[in-house]
């Protein structure tokens, strides 16, 4: 439980008091997200055609997301009405959920999930809507599950393992060709995120 507290501060810390996408003063196409935070329901705030606004105007600042309870179930930040910057979702009972970053309504930088256990659930990194880098996924026991990487949007080697520790994948990709082994009977299932294996029926 410990662990799962400290992890909590950490992340607040993190995210918390970010108003550009990057801190580089010199940079001068940096994105500054207005202090102005609103929940989600609030009535003039309306989304058409994939972006948000405000009294008819983009919006530019932070949407809360609240369940029944009350309880914070996602903060975002926008810019001019799309994506930019920090979402992060969390769990009913407050713990973190999701850290993902974008950049003009695109995913972008290093994207984390967490089981509720508090233990690492995946790890994607992107570059402007393309994945980019490693693509990694454990298992709530903390055991590794899939090791992916990508270049320009496309793999070139994975590895993957069942929870025993016994691998069910292992390929590389040369010259547009796949080398290697992926077991035909599993297929992986990354539906909202949560990962699992369902058997392929014949």
């Amino acid at each position: 439980m410990k662990y799962v507290y400290c992890l909590i501060a950490l992340w607040l810390f993190a995210c918390n008091g970010k108003k550009t996408v990057t801190e580089k003063k010199s940079n001068p196409l940096a994105v500054v997200i207005p202090d102005l935070t609103l929940r989600s329901k609030d009535r003039f705030l309306v989304r058409n055609n994939g972006k948000w606004f405000y009294k008819s105007q983009p919006f530019s600042g932070t949407i809360e997301t609240y369940d029944d309870a009350g309880t914070l179930r996602a903060r975002q930040s926008f810019y001019e009405g799309i994506e930019e910057g920090c979402l992060r979702t969390y769990y009913a009972n407050g713990h973190p959920d999701a850290e993902r970053y974008y950049h003009a309504g695109e995913k972008d930088s290093i994207n984390k999930g967490w089981w509720p256990n508090g233990r690492l659930r995946f790890e994607y990194h992107f570059r402007m809507g393309v994945y980019e880098g490693d693509f990694k996924e454990w298992y709530a026991s903390g055991k590794p599950l899939k090791h992916i990487y990508y270049q320009d949007g496309k793999e070139r080697w994975g590895r993957g393992w069942r929870e025993n520790g016994k691998s069910y994948m292992s390929f590389e990709v040369r010259d547009g060709r796949v080398y290697g082994s992926i077991n035909p009977n599993l297929c992986y299932s990354l539906r909202n995120e949560q990962g699992g294996y369902i058997a392929v029926r014949k």
